[in-house]
């Protein structure tokens, strides 16, 4: 029996589970003599989580270090949460790291000098991230996801960012839209490389004229979404549609619209990425491009333990698909 299924029937998380087995951390008696009783009956005595998995790896997680990565997006939390739910079912150590690329002092350096690390997950990576020049080197098996490279030897197991964004663009011309703004994310992350390289695609194929002046970058927060839209309407005002490469951007350039009497469909449509689970509870509702979250964790877990054992994987590219939702903040022209 698994962590994750002890974990259910006792009604408990798996990490709870885990620690403990483990005789870590502080649970009520109840709590402890629950899992315990539950544990006891279908393991043999001494077995712990490393050994229900046969060997245990440590495993870190590499994540941006600005402190509003996690305070922006709620799906990120949750993703990582099942990340490690996942690991830890399995009976792997892991930990979430920070990390500056532009600084030797940030706290993922340090621990890779300093602690036995058998493979590291990059979360939200950026472009020419030197980092993985040192996992290359140290011979650490890596992979990316949340935004991959396309360069040989770079593993990903990541939704098809590039494919949704040009769906997006795709659907928008099929409404008629000829003019579209695009507020997407930070210039150096690649997810946001992804998703702006699929739009391009898109614009190639179309036919459309691409015009760096109809594109703002900026964090992946509501204020960003706010102010650009402002902005972007301000100077542009035959644009008739608008991409934000995520629904938090999308909530705050519908407060912006709004402020400036701007019509959702009517005047223009929108469209976000992510599909949080508020989008569809928006104003109009938001038409946005769902990732199938609760797939890849698992994958990814499966995938990394046989990088680190090197017996049949050398190489992992691995594209999980996206689905356009269509709901009521995006019209015909």
């Amino acid at each position: 029996m698994k962590l994750k299924e002890i974990a259910k029937k006792a009604n408990v998380s798996i990490s709870t589970v885990s620690r403990i087995i483990n005789n870590q951390g502080n649970f009520s008696e109840e709590t402890r003599r629950k899992v315990l009783d539950i544990a006891h009956e279908y393991l043999k005595p001494g077995i712990t989580p490393s050994k229900l998995a046969g060997i245990s790896y440590n495993i870190v997680v590499i994540v941006p270090g600005n402190n509003d990565f996690f305070d922006n997006d709620p799906s990120t939390s949750a993703d990582l949460n099942h990340l490690k739910e996942e690991f830890e079912a399995y009976g792997h150590q892991i930990q979430i790291v920070k990390h500056y690329p532009d600084l030797q002092s940030s706290p993922a350096y340090k621990l890779l000098n300093e602690e036995k690390v058998d493979a590291a997950i990059f979360f939200d990576p950026v472009v020419n991230d030197k980092l993985f020049d040192e996992l290359e080197s140290a011979k650490i098996p890596y992979l990316l996801t949340n935004g991959r490279t396309y360069k040989y030897g770079h593993n990903y197991i990541d939704y098809d960012n590039r494919k949704g964004a040009y769906e997006v663009i795709t659907y928008l011309h099929g409404l008629g839209h000829r003019k579209i703004g695009i507020i997407a994310g930070p210039k150096n992350h690649l997810v946001n490389v992804n998703r702006l390289d699929g739009c391009k695609d898109a614009f190639r194929d179309l036919k459309l004229p691409w015009m760096d002046s109809n594109v703002l970058m900026g964090a992946f927060d509501p204020s960003h979404g706010y102010e650009s839209v402002k902005q972007l309407m301000s100077k542009e005002s035959s644009i008739t549609a608008i991409f934000t490469f995520n629904d938090i951007i999308a909530y705050g350039a519908m407060k912006g619209l709004a402020e400036m009497n701007i019509r959702i469909p009517y005047d223009v449509s929108l469209i976000g990425f992510d599909d949080l689970k508020l989008s569809e509870y928006m104003i109009p509702p938001l038409t946005t491009v769902r990732r199938f979250k609760y797939d890849i964790s698992s994958i990814i877990v499966k995938v990394l333990t046989e990088l680190i054992t090197n017996k049949n994987i050398s190489e992992v590219n691995i594209s999980l698909k996206t689905e356009l939702i269509e709901r009521e903040s995006c019209a015909k022209l």
